[in-house]
């Protein structure tokens, strides 16, 4: 494949791969709200919490945009929280269940690396675990288009995934594609790993002022949860306030499992 037509394959492979799971993510959205239920949704609650302090320092009525958003969850939540919330998503089942709980003209089909939007639209812009998906090339279009549609001194809330968490995802990521001799399959989507350095340094190119990197579930919890859903649950709350504490350690978010960058256009 030339690089052109592998940067083409990887970001439709990623759009029918959440194509066929819409289900199953809307099954994690509407389950029991305990936290440390599956790795999902302890991992998401650690990511929530960096969010809602940042949702924390807008007005009510601010208008924030969910790129990839998925069945539509949090363009819900951002409403109830008396935003005006938007959402954009590309796979079709996913955006078919995001229209059914939201406001038809809130959802928007597109991809990242053309937003739908006119710049200098929105006060926040959140992508959660989007950029994962892209070739490194759509990393860079994909953050020069989320500072785009941000307002002056607005606000994005972006995740990426560590190449040296904790966790050891990226050598099963690096197993896998030896064993399966390619780099990714719609069961098994490309994903693309980084640091905080590379992400401060994408986003300052992208035309970000200031970029605040955080990092978020510490050690190898994702593992624990892949063995059993039960053990993960047990060994979530006995860890967690140690992981609570890891956090506050900036030093370590390098290999954390979740990398979140908070960015100021």
């Amino acid at each position: 494949m030339t690089t052109e037509s592998t940067r083409e394959a990887i970001g439709q492979v990623a759009v029918d791969h959440h194509h066929d799971v819409a289900d199953r993510f809307n099954q994690y959205y509407e389950a029991s709200p305990d936290r440390f239920a599956n790795a999902f949704r302890y991992g998401r609650h650690k990511v929530d919490n960096l969010l809602d302090e940042c949702l924390k320092g807008l007005e009510p009525g601010a208008k924030i945009l969910d790129v990839g958003c998925g069945t539509g969850h949090y363009v819900v939540r951002l409403r109830d929280l008396g935003f005006d919330g938007h959402g954009m998503e590309p796979a079709d089942a996913m955006r078919k269940r995001a229209v059914e709980i939201n406001p038809p003209d809130k959802i928007k089909s597109g991809v990242i690396t053309a937003l739908p939007y006119e710049d200098d639209t929105f006060d926040l812009v959140l992508s959660i675990e989007v950029f994962r998906y892209l070739h490194r090339d759509d990393v860079l279009q994909g953050m020069r288009e989320v500072m785009r549609v941000l307002k002056p001194g607005g606000t994005a809330f972006l995740t990426f995934v560590n190449r040296y968490a904790l966790d050891g995802f990226y050598l099963l990521q690096k197993a896998r594609q030896l064993v399966r001799s390619q780099d990714f399959d719609v069961k098994h989507p490309h994903c693309e790993f980084t640091s905080p350095a590379e992400v401060q340094a994408d986003l300052r190119g992208a035309g970000a002022s200031s970029v605040r990197i955080e990092g978020r579930l510490f050690g190898p919890m994702r593992l624990v949860y892949k063995a059993s859903e039960a053990l993960g649950s047990t060994v979530a709350k006995a860890v967690e306030p140690y992981d609570d504490m890891l956090h506050e350690n900036r030093m370590l978010a390098p290999v954390a499992g979740h990398l979140i960058a908070i960015a100021t256009k």
